[in-house]
């Protein structure tokens, strides 16, 4: 493939896009979204609401044939819920094994560079054996690789969150971004202070009504303090949140909730709403989510979050562009 000229926007084609997080990071970064691939209604819908221009897939990535070409970079973070530390992590799950699919598009499209995230759980012993398929992947097709555990909080994110990033080069020697933030992380504040009490002028913004038992019990906890009955903590305005989940969460007898349960609200004795929690992810206010409350949340928890996801992507194009000079 010839060089592109620095002028025109780097293409990029993205898989397992969900709500387009890692896609609106590469959207400021300068970059164009050329096709987008996810299974998911409910993502796709969101998607298609907020980028009619852009051509989203909705299918198994498996029966997933690229009809596009001069592809300058694939970004995509394939399903970790086999290599999950907050879940059951189990190594077995078929959707583990999505990761070849991504390798398969990749290997028809040829990039000159790839970008794969996923949970830093990928890098535990249990996952090994994926872990080195994708290392051996991007050996055979020929890409010099970064790899390492990048925390959001240090990129201007007001969330500790820890995930895995791969960066690949065909020529050039790959690196990854250096912290942004290192030194004054957003804080929990920042993101969501204006919203309190204002549920009529924000999207995706409606209050979650909570049993009064669970109101009350919420509303005696300090900041940073865990309700031992749900094991979650009420945030802190003045630090980082926990890392945003997409669903789940365990109830007071153990079991396994379904639906979105994010964190409890810093002052407020509920848990956060999906506009809440779309603000610690560094989602704008006009990204609007589709779906049911579960289905938005479960976007919002899966999303890489935006201003992260920039970082990486100024990165990468400062990367290519230097090799075009």
């Amino acid at each position: 493939m010839g060089r592109r000229r620095t002028s025109k926007p780097l293409r990029v084609l993205s898989l397992f896009t969900g709500a387009g997080g890692l896609d609106l990071g590469f959207e400021l970064a300068g970059c164009v979204t050329v096709e987008a691939v996810d299974n998911d209604h409910e993502s796709c819908k969101t998607l298609r609401h907020n980028r009619p221009e852009w051509n989203v897939f909705e299918g198994d990535i498996r029966d997933y044939k690229p009809s596009v070409d001069d592809i300058d970079v694939v970004i995509g973070g394939p399903p970790c819920q086999g290599f999950s530390s907050a879940g059951r992590g189990n190594p077995s799950d078929p959707r583990n094994f999505l990761w070849r699919e991504y390798f398969r598009i990749v290997e028809d499209v040829k990039p000159r560079a790839i970008v794969i995230e996923n949970v830093s759980g990928l890098k535990h012993k249990r996952n090994g054996d994926h872990l080195s398929g994708i290392i051996a992947a991007l050996e055979e097709q020929g890409y010099d690789f970064a790899m390492g555990v990048l925390n959001a909080a240090e990129y201007g994110v007001p969330q500790a969150r820890k995930r895995l990033f791969v960066i690949g080069l065909k020529t050039g020697i790959p690196t990854l971004p250096a912290p942004t933030t290192p030194n004054r992380p957003a804080t929990v504040r920042d993101a969501i202070e204006d919203l309190q009490g204002n549920f009529d002028t924000a999207l995706n913004h409606q209050p979650p009504i909570h049993a009064v038992h669970v109101s009350d019990r919420w509303s005696l906890l300090k900041p940073g303090e865990t309700d031992p009955n749900y094991r979650r903590a009420r945030l802190d305005f003045d630090k980082p949140s926990h890392t945003i989940r997409a669903g789940g969460g365990y109830g007071p007898n153990g079991n396994h909730l379904g639906g979105f349960h994010p964190p409890i609200h810093p002052v407020e004795p509920r848990q956060l709403t999906v506009r809440e929690a779309a603000r610690i992810q560094t989602f704008p206010d006009d990204w609007i989510l589709k779906g049911s409350k579960t289905a938005q949340g479960r976007q919002i928890g899966n999303a890489v979050p935006v201003l992260l996801a920039e970082a990486v992507a100024n990165h990468v194009v400062s990367l290519l562009n230097s090799k075009s000079r």
